[in-house]
C-alpha cells in the first residue's frame, strides 16, 4: 500500500490531473478547457512497430502514400482484409505523417539502423496517439525503472485521462502497448514492471536536428528542448541524461555548442535536420 501512495505522489507531482498537454509544439489547456481527453482522442489502437518498420523498409517502391498502401495491404500478414486495410491507415498516420520523404523515410534511408528506427517509431507513434503519450510522459515518467506498477495505477490514470471508468480492453491495451514500445515487462502470474527503454543517443540528435533546427541553424535554450516531452518518448529518465548527450555531442562536433553560463544554458546547432541526416552523423 506504501508503494501504491508513493507512486501517486510522484505522479501528482510531475503533472498533477495529468493536465498537460503533451503533442509536439502543444500549450498547455487553459483552465477552462477539460482536464481528459477530447471524445475524438479516447480509443488505443494497438501499436504496430513490426509493420512500421516493414513500410519504411519497402516505403521506396511507391510514388506515393496511397501506392504504399496498396502494397502495404499485399505484404501484411494479416487473413482478413479489413484488418490490413486498418492497419495500413494507422501505419501511414502514425509513421508517415509528413508523407513519403518525410523524417522516418529519410532516417531508414539515411542509416539503415533499426534501433535508432524503433526509436523513431516509438516517438512518432506516441506524438501521434494522445492518450499512450500522456500516460509515457507523465504517468510512467516519475516512476523508477524496475518498479512493479499496482494493478490500479492505469485504471487510475485512464480515469483521469478519459473522465470515465476506461473498458477493460483498453485497459489491456493500453498495458499491451506500452509492452511493445519497451517500457513495460509483463509475465503471467507477475506484476506488470516499468524497464529501462534502449534508446540511441543518435536518435536524440536527430529529433533535437528534426524539432529545433529544421530549415536553419538554431540557438534554443535548454529549458525550451526539455519542455517537448519527445525525449521521454524516446525513453530518457532524466534532464541530466539529456544534458550529457549534448554535452558528448558537443565534444565530438555534432553541435555547434553547449553552453552553460550564468542562469543561461542553451544549445546551439551547428547543422539543418537535412544536413545531420546527409552526413548520417552518429554518437
Amino acid at each position: 500500500m506504501a508503494q501504491n501512495t508513493d507512486i501517486e505522489t510522484m505522479r501528482d507531482a510531475q503533472a498533477p490531473g495529468f493536465q498537460s498537454a503533451l503533442g509536439l509544439g502543444s500549450e498547455p489547456p487553459s483552465a477552462s478547457q477539460p482536464a481528459h481527453v477530447s471524445a475524438t482522442k479516447k480509443t488505443i489502437q494497438d501499436v504496430l512497430v513490426p509493420e512500421g518498420l516493414l513500410a519504411l523498409r519497402i516505403a521506396h517502391e511507391a510514388k506515393s502514400p496511397a501506392q504504399l498502401q496498396e502494397i502495404l495491404m499485399k505484404r501484411l500478414g494479416q487473413n482478413s482484409a479489413e484488418t490490413r486495410r486498418r492497419y495500413t491507415q494507422s501505419i501511414l498516420k502514425w509513421f508517415f505523417p509528413d508523407g513519403l520523404d518525410g523524417l522516418l523515410p529519410r532516417v531508414w534511408r539515411a542509416y539503415e539502423d533499426e534501433a535508432i528506427t524503433a526509436d523513431l517509431l516509438r516517438w512518432s507513434y506516441l506524438s501521434q496517439e494522445p492518450i499512450m503519450a500522456r500516460c509515457v510522459a507523465e504517468a510512467l515518467f516519475p516512476c523508477e525503472n524496475g518498479l512493479a506498477m499496482p494493478p490500479t495505477y492505469f485504471d487510475k490514470f485512464l480515469q483521469d485521462c478519459l473522465g470515465d471508468p476506461a473498458p477493460e480492453k483498453t485497459r489491456e491495451r493500453l498495458k499491451m502497448n506500452l509492452k511493445r514500445i519497451g517500457f513495460l515487462e509483463r509475465a503471467k502470474g507477475k506484476p506488470d514492471r516499468l524497464v529501462p527503454v534502449l534508446t540511441q543517443k543518435t536518435s536524440l540528435l536527430i529529433l533535437v536536428h528534426h524539432i529545433f533546427a529544421a530549415k536553419a541553424v538554431r540557438t534554443v535554450e535548454l529549458r525550451n528542448l526539455l519542455a517537448n516531452p519527445f525525449w521521454k518518448f524516446l525513453g530518457y529518465k532524466s534532464e541530466d541524461a539529456v544534458r550529457a548527450v549534448l554535452r558528448e555531442a558537443d565534444a565530438k562536433g555534432l553541435i555547434g555548442k553547449y553552453v552553460v553560463a550564468d542562469q543561461l544554458e542553451q544549445v546551439t546547432t551547428c547543422f539543418t535536420s537535412d544536413e545531420f541526416l546527409e552526413r548520417k552523423a552518429r554518437l
